[in-house]
């Protein structure tokens, strides 16, 4: 076979990354790219996919992610692969019938389907057991039959979700080895901290069981290898790690698995920006009779109403946030009005749960995040609550003191935390540095405001990233690209406001 030329040019640590995978697959074993966000995993991952079809004629492939990025694996199929791709998103419907096969048309056929596939029970049978013919044993033997005989390849993504060895979906994933020739495991976080190293154990059940078969065949001997246990209060308790079983797991880890840090890729840039498209669902009725009418009737009657093309932007961006406001009487001063705010949806924030749960949680990092309203912001303190993560906030109407002090509170913080700012509170004099990543829940109209927030994070020590969580073909968009391109946000709106009604 001639040179591989990739579709879109590689950065040099993805070069090695694939001739990695290929060595791995050459001895018939896994393998595990262990690299930090944002290190383009998934780019390596569709060029190597590529080169198993022009080489080996691999013309089946599974991908196993989480629901936020099910699309992005479409899009940079798409962008990186000069191949012809059926992709089947294998969602909850989609299951409900046999994996169409079109492989003579195509010349890959890729099914991306999400974890909770496979942690579904099957249903209650008349003596209360669960059925194997339903539910996540059905989903495996669906797939099961669609690869055949063929030589396939699986893809996990985010495979740090394997980690619970009591999971019931990380046990199924596991189950479906032998169905693969070619496997590859995806994450930058394959252990959070020292004393989770365990963590390791089902991941490289995927990879290589056999790497680390001299410890024992069960978590519980693979923990005390890698650490020991005692007695305390009558029960027994591990801790660790142990020095020399710690460094018995990294010379595992760099067998099976390629390490890349950020700051290594010196031909990376330093500060990386993402889009997450966020499709509106309970949102879209009142979005739709805005764009359109510039009036929206709400469940309960009341009505939402604009005048002029400045304000229809307003509202819009407030529904693709979750939420309207209704401009109601004041109660006691009959020549004044309140705006009262009424939630409508809440797709952003169940988009914000998974990012954290993924992101801050897991990885135990902290972030910056941006929203315009005070629904937002409030929202998002409750929902930092419920997740038990600690926050902070940077919002109109706190006095200075108060804003110094949660910004020492989070520089100081060492785990997993939040920073919750408003674009207008937080664009001047303030350094959020420790955190390297912000996220966008809402955008401001603000040129100088977007400009001058994000730098608060612009001296952290690892490499930024901007995440935007957007409404997908929303006004969201239209306020991001006009920001990115000269900041007139209201020139863009008066002068292409059509943009403002969905595609």
């Amino acid at each position: 076979m001639a040179v591989y030329q990739p579709k879109t040019p590689m950065y040099a640590h993805q070069k090695a990354g694939v001739k990695f995978i290929f060595s791995q697959f050459s001895k018939d074993l896994g393998a595990a790219l262990l690299w930090e966000p944002r290190t383009g995993k998934t780019k390596a991952s569709v060029d190597t996919a590529t080169i198993l079809y022009k080489k080996y004629g691999v013309r089946k492939i599974v991908v196993i992610a989480p629901n936020r990025v099910l699309g992005v694996w479409v899009k940079e199929f798409a962008l990186h692969s000069s191949l012809v791709v059926n992709t089947i998103i294998w969602d909850a419907d989609a299951r409900k019938q046999p994996i169409p096969s079109q492989a003579g048309c195509y010349d890959l056929e890729m099914v991306i389907v999400n974890y909770e596939a496979f942690g579904t029970p099957g249903k209650k049978t008349p003596s209360w057991r669960r059925s194997k013919t339903t539910g996540r044993f059905k989903h495996r033997a669906m797939l099961k039959a669609w690869v055949g005989d063929n030589d396939a390849l699986l893809i996990v993504d985010e495979g740090h979700k394997l980690k619970n060895p009591s999971g019931k979906a990380a046990n199924m994933i596991i189950s479906m080895r032998p169905m693969f020739k070619y496997r590859l495991l995806l994450t930058g976080t394959p252990i959070t901290k020292a004393k989770r190293a365990h963590d390791v154990y089902m991941l490289w059940q995927m990879v290589n069981p056999d790497r680390f078969r001299e410890w024992g065949s069960t978590v519980d001997q693979f923990k005390n290898h890698i650490g020991r246990w005692i007695s305390s209060n009558g029960y027994p308790q591990w801790v660790g790690p142990r020095p020399r079983g710690i460094a018995d797991l990294k010379r595992g880890l760099h067998q099976d698995g390629m390490v890349v840090r950020r700051d290594e890729c010196f031909d990376l840039p330093k500060s990386d920006e993402r889009v997450i498209s966020v499709p509106l669902k309970a949102s879209t009725r009142f979005y739709d009779d805005m764009a359109d009418e510039m009036i929206t009737k709400l469940d309960n009657g009341e009505i939402a109403e604009a005048s002029i093309p400045l304000v229809v932007t307003l509202r819009l961006l407030q529904i693709t946030s979750g939420f309207v406001g209704v401009r109601t009487p004041h109660p006691t001063k009959p020549d004044k009005f309140l705006t009262v705010a009424h939630r409508v949806g809440t797709e952003k924030l169940d988009a914000l749960r998974e990012l954290l749960v993924e992101e801050v949680i897991e990885r135990d990092e902290k972030v910056v995040i941006v929203a315009r309203f005070k629904m937002d912001l409030d929202s998002i303190e409750k929902l930092c609550e419920e997740l038990g993560i600690k926050s902070w906030s940077i919002r109109g109407g706190l006095h200075r003191s108060v804003t110094d002090d949660n910004v020492r509170a989070f520089a100081q913080h060492d785990g997993a935390g939040a920073m919750i700012v408003q674009p207008q509170a937080a664009a001047l004099g303030i350094d959020l540095s420790t955190a390297p990543q912000m996220i966008w829940f809402s955008l401001t109209s603000s040129w100088v405001d977007f400009q001058q927030c994000k730098d608060r994070i612009a001296l952290s020590r690892k490499s930024t990233t901007f995440t935007y969580l957007l409404a997908e073909g929303t006004v969201d968009e239209l306020v991001k690209d006009a920001l990115k391109l000269d900041g007139q946000v209201s020139k863009e709106i008066l002068t292409n406001h059509q943009r403002l009604r969905r595609y």
